[in-house]
């Protein structure tokens, strides 16, 4: 049978963790924390496998969507059905996790990923290994939230324990929960601060590379642009015959061995000089049969009479290697605004491999040095890169979490990233790659979870074990003192199972009740006794507390309390009987002026007075005399002749009128009072309220009327 209030529990914690596992907590890399799966724990805990597992689906359903993978449908589902049928069995909820992710979890986890993932054997046994640590804590993090919850905000009919646990198991579980918890997350922290540090320091030696290399080509491109500008200033300047340019021209190569050419054209692009000689022919430059006209070189320097770096190409008569040509105009001596033709050096790439061994202490870095073509104009061996062909690279791994810049050169759809890279652009819009493969650090990092964990676990076991020993030091004496504590009268072997190692407070507790027991014995007598004694005191105070409620604490009379609480038995008593009910308020004529001239003792010696009176004069048990407030009160007189009481009161206030009220042995006064008179036949509203309203009327016309006087009015009856 369904339970309406589980199902709903089980679809409120679900909804809660689809939104937590919406944002999984970002770890190294591809690696991500899963913190909402803790709410199908909690529904596993208290609500059994299947509710569970519908919380399950939908928290699933979260990292669906963050994920795009469906592979935890099929893990998380099952984790939570295994963990309610371990609650129905008294297995507590983080050893059932553990159990299940060490038989099951990461068998069937690590076997998707070889299905599904194209990851390497190391890496696989790291996210492994990262699933179940996951699972373990976000448990120990649900186990630890139901702990600490109330009672009062457990479910209705939540799945109860079959078997109470010995104080004990209680106590190993609890530690274990703190210790996983702790541990696991104290452990995450450790290894994130790690890495990012080691992120720091990889990105720091990359941008140092970078610099050092994008420096050191940079001051290698000028030195060489330098020094054909200046070859050019000086040719242009000499008076020179032209026919000894070429010795001049070798000398200068010979000055600057890393152009793989040099040479010398006229305003036809006919070459004319060129060192090294042997590799043009000299057939070939006596016969100027070659020209540079159509070279872009030349044509920059030529016609718009500018220093140029042309981008990589192949060379032409010289050989086939790849060069970048340096070029500068040649100027006539006496004419310095026409040119008559141009200098150039061409730059042997492989050159550039003695800046690479430059940095060869970070043996893993790699060097690319790109023209404003995107060409490669040299690479590290490492890359296999040809010279002349386009850079192609993928910026990919931009799910990674990493503070490094990532980047792909091979598999340019892979979503791994290849290398970490800094990037340097030179002034003639050149850009200098210093890479890094990425995969080491993520080894790297593997082998550093694997570490941690491996201590972790060990720390965990080795604690679990400590745990089990104290606990058992703790309750085991206590076990022995509650199975003798009822023997302890007929024999004395309740120290028998106490030692060495048992705590001393255990020790002296044991000591404390087996000495007591007979005191024990004699103050349960003598408590009896006391019970007796005090339950007549009590009986006595409730009595005086009766009168207390009941009674004017100052006149001994009934209080206003008193009054409204029986007169409505009283008004039913007159009605059933057709008796007549007499209803008057008394007020003390000029009570302030008493209080304001003798004092308030005075007052109160006066007010005392008049309720002896009224105690003396109207004294049936029917009648209610009470102190109804400050000088005034109340006269309630049940089954009355109607036609007397008012001549009864009136003779009452001429009594109280005559008595002298000594205030003290050289001090009298004589008091009048004022009433107010009520007389109704049976049937009368039954409201005292509405008495006292009339009566105060009455009262009211005796005081106006001079005071000292009873003024009484017969009411008809709703009958």
């Amino acid at each position: 049978m369904i339970n309406k209030q589980h199902l709903a529990f089980a679809f409120v914690l679900g909804l809660l963790g689809l939104l937590v596992n919406l944002y999984p907590i970002p770890l190294f890399g591809n690696q991500q924390l899963i913190i909402g799966n803790l709410f199908f724990v909690i529904v596993a805990i208290f609500a059994g496998p299947w509710y569970a597992l519908i919380t399950a689906l939908l928290c699933s359903a979260g990292l669906y969507l963050a994920w795009d993978s469906w592979h935890m449908f099929l893990l998380f589902p099952l984790e939570a059905i295994w963990l309610g049928f371990a609650r129905r069995r008294d297995v507590y909820s983080l050893f059932a996790d553990i159990c299940f992710w060490l038989l099951l979890g990461m068998p069937i986890f690590y076997l998707f990923a070889e299905l599904v993932f194209e990851l390497p054997d190391s890496y696989m046994t790291f996210i492994t290994l990262k699933q179940g640590i996951n699972g373990m804590l976000y448990t120990a993090l649900g186990s630890i939230i139901v702990t600490l919850l109330p009672s009062g905000l457990h479910i209705k009919d939540r799945v109860s324990t079959q078997k109470r646990k010995s104080f004990n198991a209680q106590l190993t579980y609890t530690f274990t929960q703190i210790l996983t918890l702790a541990l696991l997350v104290s452990a995450f922290i450790f290894n994130n601060n790690s890495i990012n540090q080691q992120q720091i320091d990889v990105k720091r030696n990359l941008d140092d590379s970078a610099n050092h290399l994008g420096l050191a080509t940079q001051t290698f491109i000028d030195n060489h642009i330098r020094a054909i500008d200046n070859a050019a200033r000086w040719l242009s300047f000499t008076d020179q015959d032209i026919s000894k340019w070429q010795g001049l021209l070798t000398k200068l190569h010979q000055s600057y061995p890393y152009f793989i050419s040099m040479l010398i054209a006229d305003e036809q692009g006919l070459i004319t000089a060129a060192s090294p000689i042997s590799r043009l022919g000299k057939d070939t430059l006596n016969n100027k049969s070659l020209s540079i006209k159509d070279r872009h070189y030349f044509q920059e320097a030529f016609y718009n009479q500018l220093s140029f770096i042309s981008p990589a190409f192949l060379g032409r008569g010289f050989g086939n290697d790849p060069i970048v040509a340096i070029s500068a105009p040649l100027y006539d001596s006496r004419d310095r605004i026409k040119p008559r033709g141009i200098i150039e050096g061409s730059l042997n790439l492989t050159k550039f491999a003695q800046i690479d061994e430059r940095n060869r202490e970070y043996q893993q870095q790699a060097m690319v040095l790109v023209d404003e073509n995107n060409l490669v104009i040299y690479a590290s061996k490492s890359l296999e890169m040809t010279p002349l062909t386009p850079l192609k690279s993928s910026t990919m791994g931009l799910k990674y979490k990493t503070s490094l810049d990532m980047i792909n050169f091979n598999n340019l759809s892979s979503s791994s990233p290849e290398f970490a890279f800094s990037k340097y652009v030179l002034k003639n819009g050149w850009s200098l790659y210093v890479v890094m493969p990425f995969s080491p650090l993520i080894k790297q990092v593997e082998q550093q979870y694997l570490t941690t964990f491996t201590i972790l676990l060990f720390a965990f076991v080795t604690t679990v074990l400590l745990i089990q020993v104290i606990s058992g030091r703790l309750t085991e004496p206590l076990e022995s003192i509650a199975q003798k504590f009822n023997q302890w009268g007929k024999d004395n072997k309740a120290l028998e199972q106490l030692n060495d190692s048992t705590p001393l407070e255990i020790y002296t507790l044991s000591k404390s009740i087996q000495q007591s027991k007979q005191a024990l014995i004699s103050y349960q007598l003598e408590l009896e006794e006391k019970v007796a004694i005090r339950t007549i005191e009590l009986e006595d105070a409730n009595a005086k507390l009766q009168s207390l409620a009941e009674k004017d604490e100052l006149t001994q009379l009934y209080n206003r309390r008193y009054a409204e609480s029986h007169f409505p038995a009283i008004h039913d008593m007159c009605k059933r009987s057709y008796a007549a009910l007499a209803f008057c308020i008394i007020d003390i004529d000029h009570f302030k002026q008493i209080n304001d001239t003798y004092g308030h003792q005075a007052g109160d010696t006066a007010l005392i007075k008049l309720a002896q009176l009224m105690k003396a004069y109207f004294k049936r048990d029917t009648d209610i005399v009470s102190r109804y407030g400050g000088e005034e009160f109340l006269i309630i007189l049940p089954q009355c002749n109607a036609l007397q009481v008012e001549q009864h009161l009136d003779q009452f206030r001429e009594q109280v009128h005559q008595t002298a009220i000594v205030i003290n042995e050289s001090l009298s006064i004589n008091i009048s009072i004022s009433a107010g008179l009520v007389i109704s036949n049976a049937g009368y509203i039954n409201d005292i309220d509405h008495w006292f309203k009339m009566a105060d009327l009455n009262l009211y016309e005796a005081k106006a009327a001079g005071r000292n006087k009873v003024i009484s009015t017969q009411l008809a009856s709703d009958d």
